[in-house]
C-alpha cells in the first residue's frame, strides 16, 4: 500500500512551508505535511484569493510529493513502546517519591533545629 504526502518547498532555501496565512516565519526545516493534494490546493487558494495577495510567498516554491510504500516500512508492536513508557513512568514516580521523602526529612530537621534553639536557651 502506498501513501502520498505533500509539502511545499522553497527552491532557494530548501525550507518547507508550515502552512497558514501568515508570512511570519512561514519557512521552517520541517514545515507542514499535507495528507492529500486537495488540502494543498485549499491552502494555496487561501493565498491566491486574498485582497492583499502582494505578499504571496510561493513565487519560488515547488510541491514535493512524498510516496511511502507501507510494505517497506519498519513496524513493531505498540506494546514495545507502551511498555517502555510505563516503565519510565514508574521510574519517574519512584524518583519523585524519593525526592519528596528527602524534602520532608530536611523540613523535619530544620524544625528540630529550630525547636532545639528555642528550648535550649
Amino acid at each position: 500500500m502506498e501513501l502520498k504526502m505533500y509539502k511545499i518547498r522553497n527552491k532557494e532555501t530548501g525550507e518547507f512551508s508550515k502552512g497558514g496565512t501568515s508570512t511570519h516565519r512561514l519557512w521552517t526545516k520541517g514545515g507542514k505535511t499535507w495528507t492529500n493534494i486537495g488540502h494543498v490546493k485549499t491552502h494555496l487558494s487561501q493565498w491566491l484569493w486574498r485582497k492583499d495577495h502582494y505578499d504571496y510567498p510561493y513565487h519560488n516554491a515547488e510541491i514535493v510529493e512524498i510516496v511511502v510504500d507501507m510494505g517497506e516500512c519498519f513496524a513493531y508492536d505498540v506494546s514495545v513502546l507502551a511498555d517502555d513508557m510505563a516503565k519510565k513512568k514508574v521510574e519517574q514516580e519512584i524518583k519523585r517519591e524519593e525526592l519528596h521523602e528527602k524534602w520532608v526529612r530536611e523540613q523535619d530537621l530544620k524544625q528540630l533545629e529550630a525547636l532545639k534553639r528555642k528550648y535550649e536557651s
